[in-house]
Protein backbone atom coordinates (compact mmCIF):
# COMPACT_ATOMS: atom_id res chain seq x y z
CA UNK A 1 0.00 0.00 0.00
CA UNK A 2 2.86 2.38 0.90
CA UNK A 3 4.42 1.68 -2.48
CA UNK A 4 1.16 2.57 -4.23
CA UNK A 5 0.93 5.84 -2.27
CA UNK A 6 4.57 6.61 -3.11
CA UNK A 7 4.03 5.90 -6.81
CA UNK A 8 0.86 8.01 -6.82
CA UNK A 9 2.80 10.88 -5.25
CA UNK A 10 5.46 10.63 -7.95
CA UNK A 11 2.76 10.60 -10.64
CA UNK A 12 1.17 13.74 -9.20
CA UNK A 13 4.54 15.45 -9.12
CA UNK A 14 5.21 14.54 -12.75
CA UNK A 15 1.77 15.77 -13.79
CA UNK A 16 2.27 19.01 -11.85
CA UNK A 17 5.71 19.67 -13.30
CA UNK A 18 4.53 18.84 -16.82
CA UNK A 19 1.52 21.14 -16.48
CA UNK A 20 3.77 23.90 -15.16
CA UNK A 21 6.24 23.43 -18.01
CA UNK A 22 3.49 23.64 -20.60
CA UNK A 23 1.72 26.60 -18.99
CA UNK A 24 4.25 29.41 -19.38
CA UNK A 25 2.01 32.46 -19.53
CA UNK A 26 3.58 35.87 -20.18
CA UNK A 27 2.91 39.55 -19.55
CA UNK A 28 1.67 40.77 -22.94
CA UNK A 29 0.45 44.39 -22.74
CA UNK A 30 0.58 47.24 -20.23
CA UNK A 31 -1.57 50.37 -20.01
CA UNK A 32 0.08 52.84 -17.62
CA UNK A 33 -1.89 55.98 -18.50
CA UNK A 34 -5.13 55.03 -16.82
CA UNK A 35 -7.75 57.54 -15.74
CA UNK A 36 -10.99 57.29 -13.78
CA UNK A 37 -13.20 54.84 -15.64
CA UNK A 38 -10.25 53.33 -17.51
CA UNK A 39 -7.67 52.42 -14.88
CA UNK A 40 -4.17 51.00 -15.35
CA UNK A 41 -4.11 47.33 -16.35
CA UNK A 42 -1.83 44.48 -17.36
CA UNK A 43 -2.77 41.83 -19.91
CA UNK A 44 -1.54 38.23 -19.52
CA UNK A 45 -1.28 35.94 -22.57
CA UNK A 46 -1.36 32.15 -22.72
CA UNK A 47 0.49 30.88 -25.82
CA UNK A 48 -0.23 27.25 -24.97
CA UNK A 49 -2.82 24.82 -26.26
CA UNK A 50 -4.58 24.27 -22.90
CA UNK A 51 -6.29 26.64 -20.48
CA UNK A 52 -4.21 27.88 -17.52
CA UNK A 53 -5.59 28.60 -14.04
CA UNK A 54 -3.97 31.68 -12.49
CA UNK A 55 -4.89 30.86 -8.90
CA UNK A 56 -1.63 31.14 -6.97
CA UNK A 57 -0.11 33.72 -9.33
CA UNK A 58 0.78 37.23 -8.17
CA UNK A 59 1.78 40.39 -10.04
CA UNK A 60 3.60 43.39 -8.62
CA UNK A 61 5.82 46.40 -9.28
CA UNK A 62 8.78 47.93 -7.42
CA UNK A 63 6.68 48.66 -4.34
CA UNK A 64 6.30 44.93 -3.63
CA UNK A 65 9.34 43.64 -5.52
CA UNK A 66 12.08 45.86 -4.17
CA UNK A 67 14.54 45.14 -1.36
CA UNK A 68 12.25 46.82 1.20
CA UNK A 69 8.68 46.21 -0.01
CA UNK A 70 6.08 48.77 1.06
CA UNK A 71 2.94 46.86 0.02
CA UNK A 72 1.74 43.33 -0.68
CA UNK A 73 1.90 41.56 -4.02
CA UNK A 74 -1.34 41.50 -6.00
CA UNK A 75 -2.89 38.03 -6.12
CA UNK A 76 -5.01 36.80 -9.00
CA UNK A 77 -8.48 35.48 -8.10
CA UNK A 78 -8.43 31.73 -7.40
CA UNK A 79 -10.90 31.24 -10.27
CA UNK A 80 -8.97 33.30 -12.83
CA UNK A 81 -8.36 31.25 -15.97
CA UNK A 82 -6.85 32.03 -19.38
CA UNK A 83 -8.11 29.94 -22.32
CA UNK A 84 -5.65 28.41 -24.76
CA UNK A 85 -4.15 31.17 -26.95
CA UNK A 86 -6.20 33.60 -24.86
CA UNK A 87 -5.88 36.63 -22.61
CA UNK A 88 -6.63 37.80 -19.07
CA UNK A 89 -6.62 41.46 -17.96
CA UNK A 90 -5.99 42.48 -14.36
CA UNK A 91 -6.54 46.03 -13.04
CA UNK A 92 -3.51 47.27 -11.11
CA UNK A 93 -4.29 50.66 -9.56
CA UNK A 94 -7.36 49.82 -7.51
CA UNK A 95 -8.95 46.80 -5.85
CA UNK A 96 -10.70 44.60 -8.41
CA UNK A 97 -11.80 41.93 -5.95
CA UNK A 98 -12.63 41.84 -2.23
CA UNK A 99 -9.72 42.06 0.19
CA UNK A 100 -7.11 43.30 -2.29
CA UNK A 101 -4.84 45.92 -0.72
CA UNK A 102 -2.16 45.92 -3.39
CA UNK A 103 -3.37 48.36 -6.05
CA UNK A 104 -0.10 49.77 -7.24
CA UNK A 105 -0.76 52.17 -10.11
CA UNK A 106 1.72 51.79 -12.93
CA UNK A 107 4.08 54.72 -13.45
CA UNK A 108 3.36 56.48 -16.74
CA UNK A 109 7.10 57.08 -17.10
CA UNK A 110 7.82 53.34 -16.89
CA UNK A 111 8.93 50.86 -14.22
CA UNK A 112 9.51 47.14 -13.60
CA UNK A 113 6.76 44.52 -13.20
CA UNK A 114 7.01 40.88 -12.13
CA UNK A 115 4.61 37.93 -12.72
CA UNK A 116 5.14 35.25 -10.05
CA UNK A 117 3.81 31.69 -9.78
CA UNK A 118 3.82 31.16 -6.01
CA UNK A 119 2.81 27.49 -6.33
CA UNK A 120 5.98 26.66 -8.27
CA UNK A 121 7.94 29.39 -6.52
CA UNK A 122 9.23 30.95 -9.75
CA UNK A 123 9.08 34.32 -11.46
CA UNK A 124 7.28 33.46 -14.72
CA UNK A 125 7.92 36.74 -16.51
CA UNK A 126 9.28 40.22 -15.87
CA UNK A 127 9.51 43.40 -17.90
CA UNK A 128 10.86 46.90 -17.43
CA UNK A 129 8.43 48.86 -19.56
CA UNK A 130 8.99 52.31 -20.96
CA UNK A 131 7.17 55.57 -21.48
CA UNK A 132 4.28 55.79 -23.95
CA UNK A 133 3.43 58.98 -25.79
CA UNK A 134 -0.32 59.07 -25.13
CA UNK A 135 -3.26 57.15 -23.68
CA UNK A 136 -3.87 55.82 -27.20
CA UNK A 137 -0.64 53.80 -26.94
CA UNK A 138 0.35 50.84 -24.80
CA UNK A 139 3.58 48.99 -24.14
CA UNK A 140 3.16 45.46 -25.40
CA UNK A 141 4.54 42.45 -27.16
CA UNK A 142 4.15 42.48 -30.92
CA UNK A 143 3.27 39.89 -31.98
CA UNK A 144 1.70 38.22 -28.91
CA UNK A 145 4.44 36.71 -26.77
CA UNK A 146 7.14 38.36 -28.92
CA UNK A 147 9.41 41.37 -28.45
CA UNK A 148 8.34 44.44 -26.49
CA UNK A 149 7.48 47.65 -28.31
CA UNK A 150 5.20 50.69 -28.10
CA UNK A 151 1.88 49.71 -29.71
CA UNK A 152 -0.02 52.41 -31.56
CA UNK A 153 -3.37 50.78 -30.82
CA UNK A 154 -4.80 49.65 -27.48
CA UNK A 155 -5.71 45.94 -27.75
CA UNK A 156 -6.85 45.18 -24.20
CA UNK A 157 -7.89 41.54 -23.84
CA UNK A 158 -7.28 40.76 -27.51
CA UNK A 159 -4.42 39.95 -29.83
CA UNK A 160 -1.66 42.52 -30.33
CA UNK A 161 -1.38 41.26 -33.90
CA UNK A 162 0.34 38.39 -35.66
CA UNK A 163 2.91 37.71 -38.35
CA UNK A 164 1.63 35.79 -41.38
CA UNK A 165 2.88 34.47 -44.66
CA UNK A 166 0.55 36.45 -46.89
CA UNK A 167 1.39 35.78 -50.54
CA UNK A 168 3.49 33.17 -52.37
CA UNK A 169 4.82 33.49 -55.91
CA UNK A 170 6.18 30.21 -57.25
CA UNK A 171 6.46 30.85 -61.01
CA UNK A 172 9.59 32.97 -60.89
CA UNK A 173 11.94 33.41 -63.82
CA UNK A 174 15.26 35.22 -64.23
CA UNK A 175 14.67 38.83 -63.26
CA UNK A 176 11.51 37.95 -61.31
CA UNK A 177 12.46 35.15 -58.92
CA UNK A 178 10.23 33.23 -56.50
CA UNK A 179 9.25 35.18 -53.39
CA UNK A 180 7.15 35.05 -50.24
CA UNK A 181 5.44 38.09 -48.75
CA UNK A 182 5.19 38.44 -44.96
CA UNK A 183 2.37 40.52 -43.45
CA UNK A 184 2.18 41.99 -39.95
CA UNK A 185 -1.12 42.90 -38.30
CA UNK A 186 0.83 44.38 -35.36
CA UNK A 187 0.21 48.14 -34.88
CA UNK A 188 3.96 48.77 -34.45
CA UNK A 189 7.22 48.04 -36.23
CA UNK A 190 8.29 44.37 -35.94
CA UNK A 191 11.88 43.15 -36.24
CA UNK A 192 12.37 39.92 -38.23
CA UNK A 193 15.90 39.22 -37.06
CA UNK A 194 15.82 35.66 -35.70
CA UNK A 195 13.05 34.49 -38.04
CA UNK A 196 13.68 31.76 -40.64
CA UNK A 197 11.63 30.53 -43.59
CA UNK A 198 11.99 27.20 -45.38
CA UNK A 199 10.35 24.50 -47.49
CA UNK A 200 10.47 20.69 -47.43
CA UNK A 201 14.20 20.65 -48.21
CA UNK A 202 14.97 22.17 -44.78
CA UNK A 203 11.80 21.17 -42.94
CA UNK A 204 11.59 17.46 -43.69
CA UNK A 205 12.79 14.52 -41.57
CA UNK A 206 16.15 14.46 -43.39
CA UNK A 207 16.90 18.09 -44.34
CA UNK A 208 19.18 18.61 -47.34
CA UNK A 209 19.82 22.33 -46.90
CA UNK A 210 19.77 25.06 -44.22
CA UNK A 211 16.78 27.17 -43.30
CA UNK A 212 16.71 30.64 -44.81
CA UNK A 213 17.37 33.36 -42.22
CA UNK A 214 15.94 36.86 -42.51
CA UNK A 215 18.56 39.63 -42.41
CA UNK A 216 19.21 40.83 -38.84
CA UNK A 217 18.10 44.32 -39.91
CA UNK A 218 14.83 43.17 -41.55
CA UNK A 219 11.72 44.95 -40.22
CA UNK A 220 8.03 45.18 -41.10
CA UNK A 221 6.32 48.54 -40.54
CA UNK A 222 3.09 48.66 -38.56
CA UNK A 223 0.42 46.73 -40.47
CA UNK A 224 2.88 46.39 -43.35
CA UNK A 225 4.70 43.91 -45.57
CA UNK A 226 8.13 42.41 -46.18
CA UNK A 227 9.09 40.35 -49.26
CA UNK A 228 11.86 37.76 -49.16
CA UNK A 229 13.34 36.11 -52.27
CA UNK A 230 13.47 32.33 -51.90
CA UNK A 231 15.30 30.84 -54.90
CA UNK A 232 18.61 32.68 -54.76
CA UNK A 233 20.78 34.46 -52.23
CA UNK A 234 19.36 37.87 -51.36
CA UNK A 235 22.15 38.78 -48.93
CA UNK A 236 25.78 37.77 -48.54
CA UNK A 237 26.48 34.28 -47.23
CA UNK A 238 22.98 32.81 -47.69
CA UNK A 239 23.21 29.25 -49.10
CA UNK A 240 19.55 28.37 -48.56
CA UNK A 241 17.75 29.56 -51.71
CA UNK A 242 15.14 26.87 -52.14
CA UNK A 243 13.03 27.69 -55.22
CA UNK A 244 9.32 27.20 -54.67
CA UNK A 245 7.73 24.38 -56.63
CA UNK A 246 5.23 25.69 -59.21
CA UNK A 247 3.09 22.61 -58.50
CA UNK A 248 2.85 23.54 -54.82
CA UNK A 249 4.56 22.48 -51.58
CA UNK A 250 4.73 23.25 -47.85
CA UNK A 251 6.47 26.29 -46.33
CA UNK A 252 7.18 27.16 -42.69
CA UNK A 253 7.82 30.52 -40.97
CA UNK A 254 9.78 30.04 -37.74
CA UNK A 255 10.64 32.44 -34.91
CA UNK A 256 13.86 30.93 -33.58
CA UNK A 257 14.07 33.38 -30.65
CA UNK A 258 10.76 32.12 -29.26
CA UNK A 259 11.33 28.61 -30.57
CA UNK A 260 7.98 28.37 -32.32
CA UNK A 261 6.42 27.99 -35.76
CA UNK A 262 4.66 31.28 -36.45
CA UNK A 263 2.84 30.20 -39.62
CA UNK A 264 2.79 27.36 -42.14
CA UNK A 265 0.99 26.79 -45.44
CA UNK A 266 0.77 24.06 -48.03
CA UNK A 267 0.18 26.17 -51.11
CA UNK A 268 -1.24 24.90 -54.37
CA UNK A 269 -0.41 25.29 -58.05
CA UNK A 270 -1.26 28.45 -59.95
CA UNK A 271 -2.34 28.26 -63.59
CA UNK A 272 -0.28 31.15 -64.96
CA UNK A 273 2.59 33.48 -64.09
CA UNK A 274 -0.01 36.23 -63.62
CA UNK A 275 -1.39 34.51 -60.50
CA UNK A 276 -0.10 34.08 -56.97
CA UNK A 277 -1.31 32.10 -53.96
CA UNK A 278 -2.26 34.41 -51.12
CA UNK A 279 -4.50 35.40 -48.25
CA UNK A 280 -7.50 37.61 -48.94
CA UNK A 281 -8.00 39.75 -46.97
CA UNK A 282 -4.48 40.15 -45.62
CA UNK A 283 -3.99 37.53 -42.93
CA UNK A 284 -7.26 35.83 -43.95
CA UNK A 285 -8.10 32.73 -45.98
CA UNK A 286 -5.70 31.30 -48.59
CA UNK A 287 -6.78 31.28 -52.25
CA UNK A 288 -5.49 31.78 -55.78
CA UNK A 289 -5.13 35.51 -56.47
CA UNK A 290 -5.67 36.73 -60.02
CA UNK A 291 -3.76 39.93 -59.29
CA UNK A 292 -0.19 39.85 -57.98
CA UNK A 293 0.22 42.34 -55.12
CA UNK A 294 3.83 41.88 -54.09
CA UNK A 295 4.61 44.02 -51.02
CA UNK A 296 1.11 45.52 -50.93
CA UNK A 297 -2.34 44.63 -49.64
CA UNK A 298 -4.14 41.68 -51.22
CA UNK A 299 -7.38 43.62 -50.97
CA UNK A 300 -10.51 41.62 -50.25
CA UNK A 301 -12.47 42.73 -47.23
CA UNK A 302 -9.73 45.08 -46.02
CA UNK A 303 -11.18 47.64 -48.44
CA UNK A 304 -13.82 49.65 -46.63
CA UNK A 305 -16.42 51.68 -48.45
CA UNK A 306 -18.38 54.63 -47.09
CA UNK A 307 -21.87 55.67 -48.13
CA UNK A 308 -21.16 59.32 -47.22
CA UNK A 309 -23.89 59.55 -44.61
CA UNK A 310 -23.41 61.35 -41.29
CA UNK A 311 -23.49 59.03 -38.29
CA UNK A 312 -24.65 60.20 -34.89
CA UNK A 313 -23.60 57.10 -32.95
CA UNK A 314 -21.16 54.19 -32.77
CA UNK A 315 -22.96 51.17 -34.18
CA UNK A 316 -22.28 47.75 -35.65
CA UNK A 317 -25.03 46.29 -37.83
CA UNK A 318 -25.93 42.63 -38.28
CA UNK A 319 -24.20 41.20 -41.34
CA UNK A 320 -26.37 40.55 -44.40
CA UNK A 321 -27.14 37.96 -45.59
CA UNK A 322 -27.00 35.85 -42.46
CA UNK A 323 -26.54 32.88 -42.62
CA UNK A 324 -24.18 33.34 -45.60
CA UNK A 325 -22.06 31.37 -48.07
CA UNK A 326 -19.34 32.36 -48.81
CA UNK A 327 -19.59 36.16 -48.55
CA UNK A 328 -21.54 38.66 -46.48
CA UNK A 329 -21.69 42.43 -46.03
CA UNK A 330 -21.01 44.13 -42.67
CA UNK A 331 -21.86 47.77 -41.97
CA UNK A 332 -20.80 49.98 -39.07
CA UNK A 333 -21.09 53.64 -38.13
CA UNK A 334 -18.81 56.04 -36.29
CA UNK A 335 -19.82 59.53 -35.19
CA UNK A 336 -16.35 61.03 -35.73
CA UNK A 337 -13.11 60.24 -37.50
CA UNK A 338 -11.79 57.12 -35.75
CA UNK A 339 -9.11 54.47 -35.85
CA UNK A 340 -11.10 51.25 -36.18
CA UNK A 341 -10.23 47.58 -36.00
CA UNK A 342 -12.65 44.92 -37.21
CA UNK A 343 -11.80 41.31 -36.36
CA UNK A 344 -13.49 37.93 -36.88
CA UNK A 345 -13.06 35.19 -34.25
CA UNK A 346 -14.11 31.55 -34.08
CA UNK A 347 -15.98 30.27 -31.02
CA UNK A 348 -12.69 29.32 -29.34
CA UNK A 349 -11.84 33.02 -29.28
CA UNK A 350 -9.12 32.62 -31.91
CA UNK A 351 -8.88 35.40 -34.51
CA UNK A 352 -9.39 34.06 -38.06
CA UNK A 353 -9.17 37.36 -39.92
CA UNK A 354 -8.43 41.04 -39.32
CA UNK A 355 -10.81 42.71 -41.75
CA UNK A 356 -9.96 46.34 -41.12
CA UNK A 357 -7.41 48.31 -39.17
CA UNK A 358 -7.33 51.91 -40.30
CA UNK A 359 -8.51 55.49 -39.88
CA UNK A 360 -12.04 56.09 -41.23
CA UNK A 361 -14.14 59.23 -41.59
CA UNK A 362 -17.32 59.87 -39.63
CA UNK A 363 -20.21 58.08 -41.30
CA UNK A 364 -21.49 54.63 -42.19
CA UNK A 365 -19.07 52.16 -43.76
CA UNK A 366 -19.47 48.72 -45.29
CA UNK A 367 -17.35 45.89 -46.65
CA UNK A 368 -17.70 42.35 -47.96
CA UNK A 369 -16.24 39.50 -45.91
CA UNK A 370 -15.11 36.53 -48.00
CA UNK A 371 -15.03 33.21 -46.10
CA UNK A 372 -14.30 30.86 -48.98
CA UNK A 373 -11.75 28.75 -47.08
CA UNK A 374 -13.35 28.78 -43.63
CA UNK A 375 -15.47 25.88 -42.33
CA UNK A 376 -19.19 26.17 -41.59
CA UNK A 377 -20.00 27.47 -38.14
CA UNK A 378 -20.76 30.46 -35.95
CA UNK A 379 -18.25 33.32 -35.94
CA UNK A 380 -17.99 36.48 -33.85
CA UNK A 381 -17.08 39.82 -35.43
CA UNK A 382 -15.93 42.67 -33.25
CA UNK A 383 -15.50 46.38 -33.93
CA UNK A 384 -13.03 48.37 -31.80
CA UNK A 385 -12.82 52.16 -32.00
CA UNK A 386 -10.75 53.71 -29.23
CA UNK A 387 -12.06 52.44 -25.90
CA UNK A 388 -15.42 51.37 -27.41
CA UNK A 389 -16.13 47.81 -28.54
CA UNK A 390 -19.13 46.17 -30.20
CA UNK A 391 -19.61 42.50 -31.13
CA UNK A 392 -22.10 40.42 -33.11
CA UNK A 393 -22.30 36.83 -34.32
CA UNK A 394 -22.79 35.48 -37.83
CA UNK A 395 -23.27 32.01 -39.29
CA UNK A 396 -21.46 30.49 -42.25
CA UNK A 397 -23.40 27.61 -43.84
CA UNK A 398 -21.81 25.64 -46.70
Amino acid sequence: MKNLVYLFGILLAVVFLTAGANAQVVINEIQSRGVAGNLDWIEIYNPGDVAVNLGGYTIYDNGAGGATPTKPKKAFPASATIPAKGFYVIITDTADFTGDLSGFGLSSSGEKVWLHDTVRGVVVDTVTFGLTGSAAQTYGRGPDGGGWTVLNAVTRGTSNGKIFMNEVYSRGVAGNLDWIEIYSSVPALVRLGGYTIYDNGAGGATPTKPKKAFPASATIPANGFYVIITDTADFTGDPSGFGLSSSGEKVWLHDTLRGMIVDTVTFGATATAAQSYGRSPDGGAWQVLNTITRGATNGGSTSIGSDGSVATDFALAQNYPNPFNPSTTIRFSVARESNVRLTVFNLLGQPVATLAEQLVNAGTHSFVFEATNLPSGVYVYRLDAGAATLTRTMMLLK
